[in-house]
């Protein structure tokens, strides 16, 4: 069995991106701002800006933090508040093919480090044209894509060439949650992370089962963060859903089935939670995720797996995303 240790849920921004992107942002619609005391944000269009973090674009600190922590590789996903699906579809392209060629050369810079791509989901035509791009050019075999595109749920017809691009390729998609349902009613109390991400994974998780995505793309490879958010949860609803209300009986399968195809985090905070998802989804569907380096991240992933007596699980530990991402299961770096 795999030795390697892999967190599949972190995230990076490339120092090499921002300066991308201050030369040649502003042509895209894009605006790198600088405050005072010289922190960067970045604006799109007339949107608000989003903080650049710095400890988003420190290389060392996050190796650093994955050998403490017992890992030996980890995915360099985007953050969602880089994510342009707002622009037009040329230059939404345009900037994810800056992050993807930046975020594969940061990589290079440690053994341990994988990159993923961000895809312009906003253009059809260019989200397809990127994949491949990413896959085939940059050796990238992962993506992360948003829970819904400007509003717009995942099982919408716009989307199904992406899909059935990536089942094709046999990548990754992980899906992550970005300006959840209902913000409006959870300004308080951080709920907007605490509840939104979880409920906004959900609904996309439900949309790709119920709209025929998951029936239609039989080899389509889905990672779901935060533990498959609150999907897990709603499985039987929506089990039940589907007997008995003919609005919800439009696949022929069981919503369980799909569900039993989508691979998740282990993101969950409580060994209890994590216990149980493992009962349901089986140990072959869960992969190992920190979301370095925020706040709601898992600082003793292994200590987790330990406590929901998944400790001795190397599938878990990195064998799975191992055989989706490379290298051989069997090595570590």
């Amino acid at each position: 069995m795999s030795r390697v240790v892999i967190d599949v849920h972190a995230h990076f921004t490339p120092p090499e991106w921002i300066q991308g992107m201050r030369r040649t942002g502003a042509v895209h619609g894009c605006h790198i701002e600088e405050d005072a005391s010289g922190c960067l944000s970045l604006r799109v269009g007339d949107g608000r800006p989003a903080a650049l973090q710095p400890f988003l674009s420190d290389l060392p600190a996050r190796v650093s933090a994955m050998r403490a922590r017992g890992l030996d590789r980890q995915v360099l996903s985007p953050p969602m508040t880089i994510v342009t699906y707002q622009l037009e579809g040329v230059h939404g392209h345009a900037v994810s093919r800056l992050f993807n060629e930046t975020n594969a050369e940061a990589a290079r810079s440690d053994p341990g480090l994988i990159p993923v791509a961000t895809i312009p989901m906003q253009s059809s035509r260019a989200a397809v044209e990127e994949l491949r791009y990413a896959v085939d050019v940059l050796g990238i075999r992962m993506v992360e894509i948003g829970t819904h595109i400007n509003g717009v749920n995942l099982d919408d017809e716009a989307f199904r060439p992406f899909f059935e691009c990536a089942a094709d390729m046999g990548v990754l998609v992980q899906l992550h949650p970005h300006r959840v349902a209902a913000a409006e009613r959870l300004g308080r109390y951080y709920m907007n992370n605490l509840v939104g991400n979880p409920m906004d994974t959900a609904i996309a998780a439900a949309s790709l089962i119920l709209g025929g995505v998951m029936e239609r793309y039989p080899s389509l490879n889905i990672c779901l963060v935060h533990g498959g958010g609150a999907l897990p949860w709603l499985l039987g609803r929506v089990i039940h859903g589907h007997g008995s209300v003919d609005a919800a009986r439009v696949v022929p399968g069981s919503p369980e089935t799909y569900f039993r195809r989508f691979y998740f985090d282990t993101i969950l905070h409580d060994p209890r939670m994590l216990a149980f998802l493992h009962q349901l989804a089986g140990e072959d569907r869960l992969l190992l995720g920190t979301d370095y380096p925020y706040d709601m991240g898992e600082t003793d992933p292994l200590g987790l797996l330990e406590r929901a007596g998944l400790g001795a699980s190397d599938a878990v530990r990195g064998g799975n995303a191992a055989k989706l991402l490379g290298p051989n299961p069997d090595t570590t770096p």
